[in-house]
């Protein structure tokens, strides 16, 4: 057993450094400025992650606030909006506005807030997630059971049955349940809880890729899955991770549409000009 635990601990070692090195492969990433409203809320976090706000304490007065940060109004409510939003912070009427999680939380939270907001730190969400799923396909791959493969293959033919462009909510759901029957296949309860860890963040990366605005198509979606379940039957672990990793980066195109679409409609709003080609 021991022997076991130590060999898959050797695998994931070599799977993160062998996707690491292909993600980041004749990369070049552009430089970017941040939004007044991002440095706020990053400089909010490390309050809460440092211990000086703690979950339960109120928050500084907005005035207080205001000459602390050194930023005006309408950009530190925008801030504490985005908190509120994402359930970091909770407002109390007549009373103000307090920390609602602990710093062990916050991760979750605050990237689940810039999915919706379209912000730049999503990309270190897609690359950790084709990283992690990367290691748990190859290990499915090699260890799935009839029983696995067959639970697998229940949740395709849920997508399968759902017609294009109709009930959006299953499938989401039936897609979210494939990933997790996949990573249960693995027999590995270590990355089973890591990814767990994402549900929240690849439950709303999902929601955010069947908007109208996305590349997204369920057909896709079918045959993507369909072609990792193939090789993880056939024990064909390199072909496994192949078309896992095209499936999330056909995903991951699609939310990268979804959060250009937000980032030109508030450009856009912010000098009072309509996106006439574009729909909620």
């Amino acid at each position: 057993m021991k022997n076991s635990a130590f060999v898959d601990l050797i695998y994931l070692w070599m799977m993160l450094h062998q996707a690491r090195d292909a993600i980041f492969k004749n990369r070049v990433k552009r430089i970017e400025r941040k939004r007044l409203t991002d440095q706020i809320v990053e400089q909010l976090v490390m309050l809460i992650r440092s211990g000086k706000l703690k979950i339960g304490e109120k928050l500084p007065p907005e005035h207080e606030l205001m000459n602390q940060f050194g930023v005006g109004r309408s950009s530190l409510r925008e801030a504490i909006g985005a908190l509120l939003l994402t359930g970091v912070l909770t407002s109390r009427p007549w009373r103000g506005t307090f920390v609602s999680v602990s710093s062990d939380k916050l991760l979750s939270r605050t990237l689940g807030w810039r999915i919706a907001a379209g912000s730049e730190k999503v990309e270190e969400l897609i690359e950790a997630r084709i990283i992690l799923e990367q290691a748990i396909v190859g290990l499915s791959a090699a260890r799935a059971t009839e029983e696995d493969i067959a639970e697998m293959r229940h949740y395709h033919d849920l997508l399968k049955s759902i017609e294009e462009g109709k009930q959006q909510v299953a499938q989401v759901q039936a897609d979210l349940s494939f990933h997790f029957a996949l990573a249960k296949a693995s027999r590995n309860a270590i990355l089973f809880g890591f990814l767990s860890e994402f549900r929240n963040l690849m439950l709303l990366w999902m929601q955010q890729t069947v908007r109208p605005e996305s590349n997204f198509r369920l057909s896709d979606i079918i045959k993507q899955h369909a072609a990792i379940l193939e090789a993880v039957r056939a024990r064909d672990v390199e072909r496994a991770q192949a078309a896992l990793c095209k499936h999330l980066e056909a995903s991951a195109n699609n939310l990268s549409s979804v959060l250009l679409h937000k980032q030109l409609k508030s450009s856009l709003r912010r000098i009072d000009l309509k996106p006439a080609s574009f729909s909620e």
